[in-house]
């Protein structure tokens, strides 16, 4: 109750200070303020302007509202400017940072029932939420023409977007997709935009930004980590009451929504994730998100969840027997599970690279006698994404979030293990994030349907 006062006391001040008649819909001046403020994002460009060095920067908001969900912004676009506002455009000059925003113009119906985007607000508004230069977007083409009609370097994201569940290359599967349907979107996503751009501008060199905003994304800045802090606790207090109340003859779904009304309560806007509830035949689909299934007695539940929370998502999976004891078959590899888990992360620290860490958790499994189920390094990073940008290879470095979480299975026993927690580098070592949650047998045994 205390941290869900403080926000309303926040959003109250909030709108107070910027003094606007109507707030935008989508952005979220608590979001913004959670993040470090106008000044944060405008940090941010600057930074990454003085990477790029020369020419014009141009990012895309997302287009489309989502299908009975909240609507969440381009996770780039929101990085580096703060906002949520459809179809809305940003333009940085790479030699000094100073951008413009393009937004679509409001007629007053639109303004009444979908609320006030940037565009509509009052100058004094738009330069408290960070930006002097706000237009319609009617006039970007007239703008570009003069700054790309000549030889210039155009910065774009040439590479894939992301989203919260799904990481750049797998957005670009999803394209791979719609090119192989005969009546799928030949240009899907911003994959229209950049044409438009090429053919529109043939002067300017089409650079791709993509690297260097994925260098500045993979170490978190110290506000996102005090949320993803907060969201490490919010998302595994709603996996802890979720195994509170986890008995059998329940449905998957309802062990999903013991969780969701913990992250909803807690003030998460929405999901990092579609959750996983795996029994049964269902238990080795690594990503099962059906959740229909009425669960029997002494079937293992492969749990995995978490909430976002200011646009920083979380990742957590716990495993645990419904009846609340794990069966000896169980109990043995479970804790193969786990130790490998905690072998990986004890190596997380700077000076230690993430083939060390691998090779931790992976040792465990030659000792017994399962290395052929070893995919590799069992985890990813997680920031905006719950799959974020980079891949764990290299050095390990203070201010990266990634998980760990190594898979034992038995397809044909539906036997399926996975403990995964997502920790913190910090220069001090590992600190897990969703440590709220227990993950010891004895106390996981202890834990499900502890509330009967």
């Amino acid at each position: 109750m205390k941290d869900f006062g403080s926000r309303c006391l926040v959003l109250c001040l909030l709108i107070s200070f910027l003094c606007a008649s109507a707030l935008a819909q989508y952005t979220d001046p608590v979001a913004i303020n959670d993040l470090g403020g106008p000044q944060e994002f405008a940090r941010r460009r600057q930074e990454l302007a003085k990477q790029l060095k020369t020419g014009r920067l141009i990012l895309f908001a997302r287009t489309v509202l989502p299908e009975a969900n909240h609507y969440r912004e381009d996770n780039d676009f929101f990085y580096f400017t703060g906002l949520a506002d459809p179809g809305a455009i940003m333009v940085m000059d790479a030699s000094n940072g100073d951008t413009m925003i393009f937004e679509t113009q409001q007629g007053a119906r639109g303004k009444q029932v979908y609320g006030a985007n940037l565009l509509s607000m009052t100058p004094e508004a738009q330069e408290k939420f960070g930006f002097k230069t706000v237009l319609p977007i009617e006039s970007l083409d007239g703008i570009l023409a003069f700054f790309l009609g000549k030889d210039t370097d155009l910065w774009l994201r040439l590479t894939f977007a992301d989203k919260a569940d799904g990481a750049r290359f797998e957005v670009g599967r999803d394209y791979a997709a719609d090119y192989s349907n005969p009546y799928g979107d030949p240009l899907p996503g911003d994959r229209a935009a950049l044409k438009k751009l090429a053919e529109r501008y043939p002067a300017a060199h089409q650079r791709d930004a993509t690297p260097f905003i994925d260098d500045m994304r993979n170490i978190k800045t110290s506000q996102e980590i005090e949320l993803l802090r907060r969201n490490g606790k919010l998302s595994a207090e709603g996996i802890k009451q979720a195994m509170e109340h986890a008995h059998p003859p329940m449905f998957e779904y309802q062990i999903e929504a013991q969780a969701d009304f913990v992250f909803r309560n807690g003030g998460a806007q929405g999901w990092a994730y579609p959750a996983i509830v795996g029994t049964g035949d269902n238990i080795n689909t690594w990503h099962y998100f059906s959740d229909r299934r009425q669960i029997q007695p002494n079937d293992l539940v492969v749990f995995d969840f978490a909430a976002d929370l200011d646009h920083m998502t979380m990742d957590i999976t716990r495993t645990f027997n419904i009846s609340g004891k794990f069966t000896p078959e169980q109990a043995k590899w479970y804790a193969v599970d786990l130790e490998s888990q905690k072998a990986s992360i004890a190596l997380l620290k700077p000076g230690n690279t993430y083939e060390q860490v691998a090779d931790a958790g992976k040792a465990v499994f030659e000792k017994n006698g399962i290395a052929k189920q070893w995919y590799g390094f069992p985890g990813h990073f997680v920031g905006l994404a719950t799959h974020d940008v980079k891949m764990p290879t290299g050095p390990v470095k203070a201010g990266q979030v990634v998980t760990v979480e190594p898979i034992v299975e038995f397809p044909d026993q539906h036997m399926h293990f996975r403990v995964e927690d997502t920790i913190l580098v910090t220069d001090n070592g590992p600190e897990i994030l969703s440590s709220g949650v227990p993950k010891e047998m004895s106390d996981v045994e202890k834990l499900v349907g502890s509330s009967k």
